[in-house]
């Protein structure tokens, strides 16, 4: 198994711990910077270490493409205190000013010793992130006795976790799914009650506004955005136990607060649609568009480590040519992988730079083993 835990003695000497300290939701005071690895020469901030080729193991990929473990990325999210240590979702949007928001799901705060191990944990629903460079700042609610989620429902008993975000006039428009108990009491209870939408201020990171915009659970839209030339175009996902489909609505320009339409396999229509446009999708994945073909990247459903492109001449579809782009190392025994990210601002000639999600289904492992929780970063070149 690929570990980035496995530090030199070199890079543990930077390691800092430091408190918890809170970040209030939409404060625009100066802010603590969160700290985890950084290199020893201020000068050579974007210079953890070189991009490493991984060995395609048993084939599981084409020969042509070029995969690299992304050093710098895995090194940034190896965090150690002062804000965020693990978490799932990892969206992503670059914001006017040159920064990047991240976006995350249930998230731990709290300390990580060198041997990443946690030695306290809070735990909140959502958190964002904001780089400057390779400064992280983690936001959050609460103060640093009561951390609490970014951003919470109004209704008792449910809360947020973020679906994908983008930039209209000057403001982040942030899809948020409101989730509640199922009733069963198992490790999957959880159930969507709404999809909102949340419009932040850039500087502040204050939520001016927060509504709902599709009051039916059934699929997750927001799992994915895709702006085009006219259209913003919103994916979802319907899921039941055995199968996954991807179901697509869009807005005219990049105003999220438009009307929305929804695809029913013909045209565009006003209220959601049972049409299915792809199958075999995670609930999170990312569809992007380069010169004039659209590509839609998923991670492999139930548990599995592929992850998978497919291309189409349409942003609903059909998609053809799917194919492997790789498979996550992690994955075995009570590890799975899920969820995988694009995260275009990040490539500078034309890769793609993917995100994972790492996890175990023994809840204390995460507890164990810091970098059983978090996101991975890899490279992937030649990839069309």
């Amino acid at each position: 198994m690929v570990r980035i835990i496995k530090l030199t003695l070199l890079l543990l000497v930077f390691i800092t711990c430091a408190k918890l300290e809170v970040i209030p939701t939409g404060t625009s005071a100066d802010v603590p910077v969160d700290k985890g690895i950084y290199h020893s020469d201020p000068t050579r901030s974007d210079a953890f270490c070189e991009f490493k080729t991984i060995e395609n193991v048993a084939n599981c990929w084409n020969q042509q493409l070029i995969v690299a473990e992304d050093c710098h990325y895995n090194l940034l999210f190896t965090r150690y205190g002062n804000g965020w240590t693990g978490s799932d979702a990892t969206y992503s949007i670059p914001l006017p000013d040159g920064r990047i928001m991240w976006m995350f799901g249930d998230t731990f705060l709290g300390t990580v010793t060198a041997q990443r191990i946690r030695a306290g944990a809070p735990f909140i629903r959502n958190s964002l992130i904001i780089q400057d460079g390779d400064r992280m700042t983690t936001l959050f609610g609460g103060n640093k006795n009561q951390p609490k989620a970014f951003v919470s429902p109004d209704d008792p008993g449910t809360w947020y976790w973020p679906l994908d975000a983008t930039i209209y006039n000057g403001k982040i428009q942030w899809l948020l799914g409101k989730l509640g108990s199922n009733g069963t009491g198992e490790a999957w209870d959880f159930a969507y009650r709404s999809f909102d939408l949340a419009i932040l201020d850039p500087e502040t990171f204050v939520i001016e506004y927060l509504e709902t915009v599709i009051a039916s659970p059934d699929v997750s839209y927001g799992s994915c955005l895709l702006e085009d030339e006219d259209f913003t175009y919103i994916y979802g996902i319907w899921s039941s136990r055995r199968s996954k489909t991807v179901h697509i609505a869009r807005v005219e320009g990049k105003n999220l607060q438009e009307p929305w339409s929804f695809y029913n396999g013909s045209s565009w229509i006003d209220r959601p649609s049972d049409h299915a446009i792809a199958k075999n999708v995670s609930d999170q994945f990312s569809v992007i568009k380069d010169g004039n073909l659209y590509y839609l990247i998923t991670h492999e459903t139930i548990f599995g480590s592929r992850i998978f492109i497919a291309e189409s001449i349409s942003p609903t579809g059909p998609w053809t040519n799917r194919r492997i782009l790789y498979c996550t190392p992690e994955s075995g025994e009570n590890i799975f992988t899920y969820n995988s990210f694009v995260h275009p601002e990040l490539a500078t000639s034309g890769e793609l730079r993917i995100s994972y999600n790492i996890n175990s289904f023994n809840f204390a492992d995460i507890f164990a083993d810091a970098d059983l929780y978090r996101p991975k970063f890899i490279r992937i070149d030649n990839w069309k």
